[in-house]
Order: C-alpha cells, then sequence, then structure tokens
C-alpha cells in the first residue's frame, strides 16, 4: 500500500468541555448531579435556615401554650385553694387567695365573687356590699350580683328583711341550697333566735341528710341548749364527713373542755392552734383546761403567748392575774393588771386583785382606793340582781335590757351576754345592742366576732336610715 493510501488516523469529535473542569490532567471532574463545594455549602446553609425557622415557630407555639396554661392554671389554682378554704371556715386564707386570682382577667369574676362570699360568711355585710359594688363595675353577671345581694340581705337584715326570698332562691339556685340555708340560720343566731335556727336546720338536714356543715350547725345549737352527748355525736359524724371542717374541728374540742374531757380539749386545741396561730379564742381556752387540770406552768405560759397576740386581752391579763396572785407575786399582779384600768376601771374583779396586791406591798392608800371601787360594783350588782329578777316574770322594753347589759359590762362584764342576747332579739333592727355584744366579745377576747358585731351594727343602722 502506498503512503497515500494508508488509512488516516481517525479523529472523535471531542466533547465539549463540562463546567468546572479544566486543561489540567490532573484535575477531577464532577458528575452533573452532584453540586460543587459552593453549591453544597448554601444547600446545607438553606436547610439551616429552615430548621432554625422551624425550631423558633416551635419555641413561639410552646411558650403561646405557656403563657395560655399559666394565663388559665394560675388564677384557676388560686380559685381552687380559696374555694376549699372558704369551704373549711378558713376565711382569712381563702380571701388571700381569692385576691390573688383576683389579678388575672381570665378568674377575675369568680375571684371577686368568692371575695364576697368570704365577707358575707365572716359576717362581713359592709365590706360584701363594697366588694358586690366593685364586682358590678366590671360587669360580673346581673344574675350572681342579685343572689349575694339577696343573702346579705337574709344573714344581715333587721327583722324579717328578705327572709321571704329564700325560698325563690332555692327554686331558682338548687345548687347553692346550702348557702341559702346558712345564711338563714347565721340570722336566726344573730338574733338569739336559736329554736328557730335549730327548725331551719332540720330542715336543712331532711333535704340533705349527709351535709356536714349543716350537721355541725345541729351541733353547736344542741351544745348551746345543753345537750352535749348529742352534740359531741354530731360534731364526731360531721369531722368524719369533712376532717378539714373548722366550724366542727372547732366545735367539739369546745365541746370537750365543756364537759370536763380536759386532757382530750388540751390535744384537739393543740392540732387546730397549729394550724392557726393567730387563734386567740383558741388559746385562751387551751389555757382554761389547763388550769382547770392544775397545771398553771403551762397556762401561764399560755396566757402570756396570747398577750404577745394581743397585749389588752382582758380574759388573758385577768387569769394571769388571778395566777400570780395565788402564787404570792403581787408586784406582778399590778403590772399585769394596770394596763387594763383605763377601759375596765369599774370592774370589781380587777378592782378586788389590785387592792389585795397593793395591800401585800404595804400600799394601803392605793389599796383603799381599789378596793372602793371593788365594793361600789358588788352594791351595783346586787342591785342588778334585784331588777332581773323583778324583770323575770315579763319582758322588759328594749332601754331596760341595755341598761341591763351595759351595767353589767361595766361591773361584771363575763355574765352580760344573756341580756345581751335578749336585747338584740327585742330590737334587731336598732344597732346598740350589737355594739354592746361587739364591746363583750372584745372583752371576751374574740376580736373575730367582735368584728362581725361591728359590721352587723353598720348594716342595721343603714337599713334604718334609709327608711
Amino acid at each position: 500500500m502506498s503512503a497515500r493510501q494508508r488509512p488516516k488516523p481517525s479523529r472523535r469529535k471531542s466533547a465539549a468541555p463540562r463546567h468546572g473542569t479544566s486543561d489540567n490532567p490532573t484535575s477531577i471532574r464532577v458528575p452533573a448531579d452532584v453540586p460543587s463545594d459552593e453549591t453544597a455549602e448554601s444547600v446545607h446553609s438553606g436547610a439551616a435556615r429552615k430548621g432554625h425557622v422551624r425550631l423558633i415557630g416551635m419555641s413561639l407555639v410552646l411558650l403561646a401554650l405557656v403563657g395560655i396554661g399559666v394565663y388559665w392554671g394560675v388564677p384557676t389554682y388560686w380559685v381552687y385553694r380559696g374555694e376549699g378554704a372558704l369551704k373549711a371556715g378558713r376565711y382569712a386564707e381563702a380571701d388571700r387567695n381569692f385576691e390573688l386570682a383576683e389579678s388575672w382577667p381570665a378568674q377575675r369574676d369568680r375571684a371577686i365573687l368568692g371575695r364576697v362570699r368570704v365577707a358575707r360568711f365572716s359576717g362581713e355585710p359592709t365590706r360584701a356590699i363594697a366588694l358586690l359594688t366593685t364586682a358590678r363595675s366590671r360587669g360580673v353577671a346581673s344574675d350572681q350580683l342579685e343572689f349575694e345581694r339577696t343573702l346579705l340581705e337574709i344573714q344581715c337584715g333587721g327583722n324579717d328583711a328578705g327572709i321571704d326570698e329564700a325560698p325563690a332562691l332555692l327554686v331558682r339556685f338548687p345548687e347553692r341550697g346550702s348557702e341559702i340555708m346558712e345564711a338563714v340560720i347565721n340570722r336566726d343566731i344573730r338574733q338569739g333566735q336559736n329554736e328557730r335556727a335549730l327548725h331551719h336546720v332540720n330542715e336543712w338536714i331532711e333535704a340533705a341528710s349527709e351535709n356536714p356543715r349543716a350537721i355541725a350547725y345541729k351541733a353547736e345549737l344542741l351544745a348551746t341548749a345543753g345537750d352535749m352527748d348529742a352534740a359531741e355525736k354530731l360534731f364526731q359524724t360531721a369531722i368524719r364527713q369533712d376532717p378539714a371542717l373548722r366550724r366542727a374541728r372547732h366545735g367539739l374540742a369546745k365541746l370537750m373542755k365543756y364537759v370536763g374531757k380536759y386532757q382530750e380539749a388540751v390535744e384537739q386545741f393543740d392540732i387546730e392552734i397549729a394550724n392557726e396561730p393567730d387563734n386567740i379564742t383558741l388559746r385562751l381556752l387551751r389555757c382554761d383546761a389547763l388550769l382547770q387540770m392544775q397545771r398553771s406552768d403551762e397556762a401561764i405560759e399560755g396566757l402570756r403567748d396570747v398577750l404577745e397576740l394581743d397585749e389588752l386581752n382582758f380574759p388573758a391579763r385577768h387569769s394571769l392575774a388571778s395566777q400570780l396572785a395565788k402564787r404570792g407575786e403581787h408586784a406582778q399582779v399590778i403590772e399585769v393588771l394596770t394596763p387594763l384600768m383605763n377601759r375596765f376601771a369599774d370592774d370589781a374583779s380587777l378592782n378586788y386583785l389590785l387592792a389585795s396586791a397593793y395591800s401585800e406591798q404595804g400600799d394601803a392608800e392605793r389599796a383603799d382606793q381599789h378596793m372602793q371601787k371593788h365594793l361600789d360594783g358588788r352594791k351595783r350588782l346586787d342591785e342588778l340582781a334585784m331588777i332581773t329578777k323583778s324583770l323575770s316574770d315579763g319582758e322588759p322594753d328594749r332601754d331596760a335590757l341595755l341598761m341591763i347589759a351595759r351595767d353589767y359590762m361595766k361591773y361584771q362584764w363575763d355574765v352580760a351576754e344573756p341580756w345581751i342576747v335578749r336585747a338584740i332579739q327585742n330590737s334587731p333592727d336598732t344597732p346598740d345592742a350589737f355594739l354592746v355584744m361587739a364591746d363583750f366579745q372584745r372583752k371576751k377576747g374574740d376580736l373575730e366576732q367582735a368584728s362581725q358585731y361591728v359590721q352587723a351594727a353598720r348594716q342595721v343602722g343603714g337599713q334604718a336610715s334609709r327608711k
């Protein structure tokens, strides 16, 4: 074959160079479906941004759910705590819980109505009315406002104001029958109508035989009437059904003391005082039970504890002075009783204790002064005994009853209560007798009851001024 005929080398057409290649034989050809480093970084950054956005979105949703939970859950919790304390009769605790819930819009209506109920149950109608006014300005449902207003009128009104509305309320609000009956019974008790109160309690128990509050009320009324055995059984029944019921627990402790079960009473008082360390009434009753068991050292310590809470408490100072006098500590008797003399200058018993103490201290002049006051007081008490005996066959008028009650308060306060109760029964639509009862409760050391009677006097006085 000649040179001309030699076949030429075959020349295949080269493929067009791909993006990212070079003539450098050492370069790596990247396949078309795999991104470059720059592209990969861009892709990963986008995915990361999407992940961050998703995470932020989920966090915002979670925060929103937490916020909604807090918005509804926190006030609901406080309302729940308030309802539990109110049911148990721990009114100060209930009011604190409702007040905490009231600052949250989600439960504001329920919270302020709860505070109205606390004020009504604890015998503070003036505060209840003020809270109702606030509730009305916030747009609380009118039927609830009307219900509370009517109960206030039933519980705190003079004579029979509002009492005829109770049956209609029971029809409209059957689920709140216990509150309605309790308002009626509290009214009866406040007016000294215990037989009528017992009649209403029996109606309540007939409708709700296992209601522990109704059973506790009946126990209290039976104890007042002197049927201690039946009262004790009912208190125990009420506690079994509702172990947290304050009225039943306190009632049982007081009853044990009155029937002479002093050790059991002290043990129960210790339990209750641990729950209510500022309750002066419980502390005084415990001290009295200790004295009945001749445990004077413990009683004196307890009386001094009371004076740390209420430095001018009459029963605590009087009882402490009596114990110190028995021990011959006459200087301390004078120290304990002197702060009381501005308020109780004519009390026959105080003056006798001071006369004896000053005599033992060798201060004849002061001893004679206090002895003369004691004798003047005894003379007036003898006159009151004659007056009350002459009135036993008839019903004295309001002025006579108030005169007797006030004079007993002046000279021997601890026997005034029956006459104050009769004055309230005689004139439940005037504030004077309620104010005397408030003074009696203060001397007794029951500041809670004193406040309730002051509020009742204001309520009755306000109703009288509107007539």
